[in-house]
Order: structure tokens, then sequence, then C-alpha cells
């Protein structure tokens, strides 16, 4: 309903009374507590502060196995390592 104001609000005459109808309808329905009013969402900011270089690997795996099934496994007791500038694909 928000929408349908913000877009015909400005327009022809006639759109602009079905949103100033829609408009007050929906004031009507927040007063009344059939709709709760809208939130706007919260502006996060992350700051990370720079490590350096990490020593290799940052990620160790040791006999790494996977299967869909214990049956059928895909990889078996693989051993590596990723590093900060490794590329990884499980194809």
């Amino acid at each position: 309903m928000k929408e349908y104001i913000a877009r015909f609000g400005h327009g022809s005459a006639k759109l602009a009374r079905q949103a100033q109808s829609k408009e007050k309808t929906l004031a009507k329905m927040e007063r009344g507590g059939l709709t709760e009013k809208v939130a706007r969402d919260k502006v996060l900011v992350f700051r990370f502060t720079d490590v350096g270089k990490l020593p290799p690997p940052v990620l160790q795996f040791v006999e790494v196995s996977f299967g869909y099934t214990p049956d059928n496994l895909i990889y078996k007791k693989l051993d590596f390592g990723v590093d900060l500038d490794s590329r990884v694909a499980l194809v």
C-alpha cells in the first residue's frame, strides 16, 4: 500500500485521490493496531583492524574425507592447507 502511495501520490488527480484514500486507510490501520508502523533498517558499520600477513597455512586440513554416503566417498584422506592467496573450488 505504501508503494502505491509513493508511486501515485503525485500523479493525475484521480490517482492522487486514490493514493490519499489509501494513505488515510493505512493511518487508521496503524492507529487501530491492525498494522505495525514500518521500522527503518539500522545502518551497521563494521570496522576490522588490519592484522597484517598471517603465516601459512591459515587453515590446515588433515585426513579430510567427504561423501554423500559412507560407502561412496568422493574425497578420501586429503591433507591440504589454505593460505590467504589460495583459491579453492570443490567440484
